[in-house]
């Protein structure tokens, strides 16, 4: 089967948008229940991809391995840091690539690929490891390597990160960049000039985009990105709780 980062690779006509789901709690078995959820519906509704957040919500590095085994999706890991040893222990679990918060610099996206890629593109270590034992797609093909573009500074270095080889594009952290921007909302004119002026950067040299909504104004607007973080495990819970618990409509 072809990898997720292969399939984001190829040429852009019919890959359509890549729909995915921020997992922030849940645990391998219930991975296991939304597949099954998503494949008794009709149109096959659910996600395309999981994104592991290790940054924020109650998931560990630990977790990755387990969640990686009960998925039936491609998985992308939103790391904690820069740090390069945890980024390869992410990828040597099987991910098939990386998300990294808060990246402001050539320099930083640089040293993501250093550490993302064994000699002669970077320094990752190579040994055992759950990826090889298993054939993790991203042994093939590569890991997605997916800085963040989330603050002020990082908003002024996206071109010259997204110049960076081995850069697959940029994931927007609205929430964060709203902050940062010193706006009260992630739909405020100010973020959504500073969300398209990204895009449009990555487009213009071939790179992919990606974005976090949580909301779904903003996922409607971006549906054309190629990975769009629809919304939370925890948005989910509510969401679906509100729905089971809502009492009949009036007449």
């Amino acid at each position: 089967m072809t990898g997720l980062a292969a399939r984001l690779r190829a040429p852009r006509p019919g890959r359509g948008c890549q729909r995915g789901l921020w997992l922030t709690f849940l645990g391998p078995y219930a991975l296991e229940v939304v597949a099954s959820a998503a494949s008794h519906e009709p149109a096959q509704v659910g996600p395309d991809w999981f994104g592991i957040d290790l940054q924020h919500g109650d998931l560990e590095p630990a977790d990755v391995a387990p969640l990686l085994r009960a998925s039936r999706l491609p998985v992308l890991v939103r790391l904690a840091s820069h740090d390069p040893a945890d980024l390869a222990r992410v990828l040597d679990a099987g991910a098939d690539g990386v998300i990294v918060p808060a990246v402001e610099s050539a320099a930083q996206a640089r040293g993501l690929v250093d550490a993302a890629y064994p000699p002669p593109r970077g320094h990752r270590s190579t040994g055992g490891s759950r990826a090889g034992l298993v054939g993790a797609a991203s042994l093939a093909d590569g890991p997605l390597v997916l800085p963040m573009v989330e603050t002020r500074a990082g908003l002024g270095a996206a071109a010259e990160i997204l110049d960076v080889d081995g850069v697959d594009g940029v994931f927007i952290g609205p929430y964060d960049l709203a902050l940062s921007l010193g706006e009260p909302s992630v739909t405020s004119p100010a973020v959504v000039a500073a969300i398209d002026a990204v895009l449009a950067a990555a487009r213009e040299r071939g790179r992919l985009t990606g974005l976090f909504a949580g909301n779904a104004e903003l996922a409607r607007r971006y549906d054309d990105v190629d990975l769009l973080g629809v919304d939370s495990d925890v948005s989910a819970l509510r969401v679906g709780i509100a729905q089971l618990f809502r009492g009949p409509e009036p007449d």
